[in-house]
């Protein structure tokens, strides 16, 4: 089934200073800006010159507890843009190219691999402290939209995929499990769409932002992001300036 969704998307990361000065520019260029409503998902809806962008205050909307990543993150305080093609005189701003590829594991991820991944020293001194204060807002939450769309059946919770939430925040930290890639060993996310919670940290690359990431949508990402299900998403940060 062809895909509505662009091929290849721009992620641009601004500090409130460069923001300021980047968003004239912009619409003089003939953009329009669109802030999210709900989460930061919505910046992939991104289309020709209708670049969409998300503030500090979208990370703490609906997804809080997993905003936690951004907040505890080198990013707090920053906005990101998105786009489908390469924005003129923004290269200098230019976080990292998000594309959607063939990749598919060769076997599902273990109860333990998942384990081990979540027991690992990275994954153990990089979590947000937030982060895993689940509690019954979420698991109704959850339970409600995931069911709701699709994603999860009659006998699915949050309990069921709490581990698997954790391992694929887990794996990019750790890089316990890779696939080679263009020539590269690349950490990938452990389980289908089911599996995964705030896909939104390794899309845009808050967590480990100098890791080149194959990354599967979570439901919201689907739901609000127009992201693709049963696909993985090569995330490859731009070079760093020296």
């Amino acid at each position: 089934m062809a895909s509505s969704q662009p091929e290849t998307r721009f992620l641009y990361w601004f500090d409130p200073d460069q923001w300021g000065s980047a968003k004239p520019a912009l619409k003089a260029a003939g953009y329009t800006l669109s802030g999210v409503l709900f989460t930061p998902c919505e910046i992939l809806r991104a289309k020709n010159k209708k670049l969409i962008f998300a503030p500090p205050g979208a990370w703490s909307r609906i997804c809080t507890r997993q905003g936690s990543w951004y907040r505890d993150s080198e990013r707090a305080g920053s906005t990101m843009l998105m786009s489908d093609h390469r924005l003129p005189g923004m290269d200098i701003h230019l976080d990292a190219e998000m594309a959607v590829t063939d990749f598919v594991p060769e076997q599902p991820a273990s109860p333990q691999q998942l384990l081990q991944v979540v027991e690992s020293d990275a994954y153990q001194r990089q979590k947000p402290a937030q982060w895993e204060g689940i509690g019954i807002k979420d698991a109704v939450m959850f339970k409600t939209m995931f069911t709701a769309t699709g994603f999860w059946g009659f006998g699915d919770n949050l309990k069921k995929h709490w581990l698997a939430h954790k391992a694929n925040h887990a794996n990019f930290l750790s890089r316990t499990f890779t696939t080679e890639h263009d020539g590269e060993q690349v950490p990938y996310s452990l389980t289908g769409n089911a599996g995964v919670c705030s896909s939104c940290v390794e899309f845009f690359n808050v967590s480990a932002p100098e890791t080149r990431k194959l990354v599967s949508a979570c439901p919201g990402a689907v739901v609000f992001g127009g992201a693709e299900r049963d696909t993985y998403y090569d995330v490859k940060p731009t070079p760093r300036p020296a």
